[in-house]
């Protein structure tokens, strides 16, 4: 179940069996969201939000250095000034006041999902050009839908931009059926 507890306790677990000052976290989060916050809903257990404050003190007690961090949510981009860092890289699938399409029990993936993990990273193997890629992707369907644009954002911290490269060439294509 996604819970704060859930969460918490796989930072914790993920620390544990890492390089905390050299490897790279690379961390997603699905959910609708709100200002700085993520929706965590199983009824009929009731669950705390997932709030930005929240998993930056998590992701802090982990002791990780290395953090890419997708957060896929209407009004994700209020997790930004949270979670950003010289050692981080926030992707989200919005702007903070923002919403983000294509969230239905029936899609495989969001619209920022289906542009940036399906179809660009795994054509470029690396997240900026990806990125570009995806939110081009992304406006055309917005405006195709009639939707006000969502506008993604990147924001990449000063000793992430050196790190990202190194952390880019071991990323694996997807295997081919």
């Amino acid at each position: 179940i996604a819970s704060k507890t859930s969460i918490d306790r796989a930072l914790q677990a993920i620390a544990k069996k890492m390089n905390v000052t050299e490897d790279v976290l690379f961390l997603t989060l699905t959910s609708h969201g709100g200002d700085k916050l993520l929706e965590m809903s199983n009824p009929p257990l009731e669950l705390d939000e997932v709030d930005a404050k929240w998993l930056r003190q998590s992701l802090d007690k982990s002791g990780i250095k290395w953090r890419v961090i997708v957060v896929s949510a209407c009004y994700s981009g209020s997790f930004i000034d949270d979670l950003k860092s010289p050692t981080t890289l926030v992707i989200t699938a919005s702007a903070s006041d923002k919403a983000s399409f294509g969230c239905t029990n029936e899609a495989e993936y969001t619209y920022f999902g289906q542009a940036f993990f399906a179809e660009s990273l795994p054509k470029f193997r690396r997240f900026q050009p990806a990125f570009e890629e995806a939110i081009v992707n992304i406006g055309k369907r917005e405006r195709l839908m009639g939707f006000e644009p969502s506008e993604p954002q990147f924001v990449i911290g000063e000793q992430m931009k050196r790190m990202l490269s190194e952390f880019e060439k071991n990323l694996k294509p997807l295997a081919q059926d």
